[in-house]
């Protein structure tokens, strides 16, 4: 029988066990564990930019992130309360529908924090946290955190890879609206085809019961609000609602801030996009800070909200780094050393 320790350790080292069988293992087991031997090596390889990158990200590293726990329980309980008065005829589904598309948009902030282990940090006795609110993020997205676990960090290990990249289909959503509503779709089956394929025969039979286990509950709830005779209310909020959140989740944490889904390699592969200053903490909101997507690829278990203090800390080596900056202005993105000139 699993032990509640036996638990609490697969899920607390989850995300470096896959690390250590990637390729990148180096770079990626010292972004994921900052306290292990792994960040020391790396920090001693000779480039002093990169040294100090590593430096200043190390600060904000390991701590359990209270404002991610505080906006994940806004986030599900007013996805909760809005379903609830929706399905109770307090609230109509005009409104009721896109608080639902905003809504499932904000969640999927829960559910990457949570994929990289950032919301509890290295506190392993409050990893349950950690996962719990991974879970419930990824009930709402129809994305089983088991799987998408280990399908992110694929896309972080092969960023822009037409062939190894779970994430490169995304690269198309800029042609049109349908690309995007098929992508949106077709998320959820890469999530689950690429962990059956690539981990389903490796994975102990409990983290693939887990993935099971959430595959059912996930599915089971919409079921029964259809058969209890909600078809539109099912349709408009967990049909329209959800497909609309996962379309804008997409478009602005996937494929703006990798493109032109071309460049691979560490500083290179993913942009920083930045507004105007009085425009720019609209902007960071807005974009839950993923704006700053480039730190997160950098350094994936610093806080989303910790993302524009280290930038301001670590911009010359990043420029320095050919990383790709750019200001949002009335031509659209503009890179910013054009702005410079």
């Amino acid at each position: 029988m699993l032990s509640i320790g036996s638990f609490a350790y697969i899920l607390a080292n989850y995300d470096t066990i896959l690390a250590t069988n990637a390729l990148n293992c180096m770079i990626l087991l010292a972004q994921s564990e900052p306290t292990s031997a792994g960040l020391d090596l790396f920090m001693n390889n000779g480039d002093s930019l990169e040294q100090q990158a590593l430096a200043s990200a190390k600060q904000y590293m390991g701590g359990v992130a209270w404002p991610t726990v505080c906006y994940a329980l806004v986030v599900f309980f007013s996805y909760g309360l809005v379903l609830a008065s929706a399905l109770a005829g307090a609230l109509s589904l005009w409104i009721a529908t896109p608080m639902v598309i905003t809504l499932t948009y904000l969640s999927y902030t829960v559910l990457h924090e949570a994929v990289h282990g950032t919301i509890t940090g290295g506190q392993q006795s409050l990893r349950w946290i950690n996962e719990a609110l991974g879970y419930i993020a990824g009930w709402i997205l129809m994305t089983p955190l088991t799987a998408h676990r280990h399908e992110h960090l694929a896309h972080h290990r092969n960023t822009n890879d037409k062939h190894e990249d779970p994430d490169y289909h995304i690269s198309q959503i800029g042609n049109s609206p349908i690309e995007s509503f098929r992508s949106a779709l077709q998320i959820v089956h890469i999530q689950l085809s690429h962990y059956l394929q690539h981990r389903w025969n490796k994975a102990p039979a409990r983290q693939n019961l887990y993935l099971c286990v959430e595959v059912v509950v996930t599915v089971v709830p919409r079921i029964a609000l259809l058969a209890a005779g909600f078809w539109l209310e099912g349709a408009m909020l967990l049909g329209v609602g959800w497909l609309l959140g996962v379309v804008i989740v997409l478009y602005l944490f996937a494929y703006l801030v990798h493109r032109p889904h071309v460049d691979q390699g560490r500083y290179v592969d993913t942009s920083t996009i930045l507004a105007p200053a009085r425009l720019q903490p609209l902007l960071n909101w807005v974009w839950v800070f993923q704006n700053y997507h480039s730190i997160h690829h950098l350094f994936p278990r610093v806080p989303f909200y910790q993302y524009q203090r280290l930038f301001r800390e670590i911009e010359e080596v990043m420029v320095a780094k050919g990383a790709p900056i750019y200001r949002l202005g009335t031509k659209g993105l503009i890179p910013a050393a054009l702005q410079a000139v």
